[in-house]
């Protein structure tokens, strides 16, 4: 029954965000999640992850970033209706470069819950001619997946991968068939290796660099930031190398970039979900 409403009331909401032109859709969910989130028990987690990762930081600093944590979320689920028009008209490219040199390829992108992270595959898809599918963690709610996998494929042109064992193998294939994936790895796993991260150990999928060896792929960071409103900025960086290099190394390195992009725009990033142990 839960599973139920929960879907009925998402669905509901992106159906009112989808007649709704992007900028008032964004801004309605900025201020419905941003009256509702800081009030929520989760935002305690979001605090106390903030004030470790800043203790430079004011108590003032810290709630000013937990509301801004809750409007940038609210904002991005109310988006999910509109990504094809965002990914048309709202995104600048960086290092265009990178970009031109990885058409053609496959590549195995790698980023993190930072700015509104579903437009980079159909902004790569309809900006850049790069088609990209998606490595993603299910929701415990199997009809919210459902429509959320739905919303993010674009007519079946864009693929699904589930974090699991299964999903690990189908985008092994994918890469091997020489279709290109983009893996979130900012997210707390029960498997993998302990790395510093924000200065405490974290622990993370090495899964990302297994399948960058496995295949030869390069191993491309990225990420999409919001400028103002529904506007975005997308930069991808020189690939990683991974041959010769220990596991471990490689994923310092892009815990490097992660938390660069973070502290640069600490506001749009996940702040409440339990990347640490304690």
């Amino acid at each position: 029954m839960r599973h139920v409403l929960e879907y009925a009331l998402l669905r509901g909401f992106l159906g009112v965000c989808a007649v709704l032109p992007v900028d008032a859709a964004s801004g309605m969910g900025a201020v419905i999640l941003g009256a509702i989130g800081p009030r929520m028990g989760i935002s305690r987690t979001a605090r106390a992850n903030i004030e470790r990762a800043f203790p430079e930081w004011t108590p003032a600093q810290v709630k000013a970033c937990v509301g801004g944590i809750w409007r940038h979320f609210g904002r991005v689920i109310a988006e999910y209706p509109h990504l094809e028009t965002i990914a048309r008209s709202r995104v600048t490219y960086l290092n265009l470069e990178v970009f031109e040199a990885l058409r053609g390829r496959t590549v195995l992108f790698v980023s993190g819950h930072i700015g509104n992270w579903e437009v980079m595959p159909p902004a790569l898809l309809l900006g850049q001619g790069i088609t990209m599918h998606s490595a993603y963690r299910a929701p415990n709610n199997p009809l919210v997946d459902r429509l959320i996998v739905r919303l993010r494929g674009f007519g079946g042109r864009l693929k699904s991968f589930g974090k699991h064992r299964k999903g690990l193998a189908e985008i092994l294939r994918a890469l091997e068939g020489g279709e290109s994936v983009g893996m979130l790895i900012d997210q707390k796993m029960n498997t993998g290796i302990e790395v510093p991260f924000f200065g405490r150990p974290a622990m993370t999928s090495t899964a990302f660099v297994e399948l960058a060896r496995k295949t030869g792929c390069p191993l491309v960071p990225g990420h999409i930031a919001r400028t103002k409103g529904c506007h975005f900025v997308f930069s991808l960086e020189p690939p990683i190398a991974v041959a010769g290099r220990e596991t471990e190394t490689v994923v310092r390195e892009m815990h490097g970039f992660l938390e660069r992009w973070i502290r640069a725009t600490p506001e749009q990033w996940l702040w409440m979900h339990r990347r640490w142990k304690s």
